[in-house]
């Protein structure tokens, strides 16, 4: 089975009927703005997990987008990117990589790439632990997303 066919039933299963979304579409119109897609008809789709897990898990610190691009995963938190937000970016990947062990999405076999966009300008103090512990967790922040 292809990425593409997988990637619509684990979507399914995991974040319910019509979370799935061809291309970008699952994005918001402000987030999707932030990616760049080098060959549109690549993108097997997407879908939104902060969204769909809102009512089941509203105290959660949930990541925001899964996209699959190729043959691989991305997965994609649009956040503010300051130096007192690194923490509450990392608490997210934590609960998106302990949700990914029970996920259907997480047994897919395809590589996984994570990606923190800016929401804004990013301004995390070089040097500080905050930085360090951002590209301990493969987290710095970039303005844009090249697929």
């Amino acid at each position: 089975m292809t990425l593409g066919k997988s990637f619509l039933k684990a979507i399914e299963k995991d974040l319910g009927k019509g979370v799935y979304r061809k291309g970008l579409q699952a994005l918001k119109a402000a987030d999707r703005s932030l990616i760049n897609l080098g060959n549109p008809r690549h993108c097997l789709g997407s879908g939104d997990i902060d969204a769909s897990l809102a009512v089941q898990q509203p105290q959660a610190s949930r990541w925001d987008y899964v996209i699959a691009h190729e043959q691989t995963l991305h997965f994609v938190e649009v956040h503010p990117a300051y130096t007192s937000e690194v923490s509450q970016v990392i608490k997210k990947k934590e609960w998106l990589l302990a949700w990914m062990k029970n996920a259907e999405v997480g047994n897919l076999d395809a590589p996984r790439r994570f990606h923190w966009l800016a929401s804004g300008k990013v301004a995390i103090t070089r040097n500080s632990k905050q930085a360090r512990a951002a590209a301990q967790m493969g987290l710095m922040p970039v303005r844009q997303l090249d697929l």
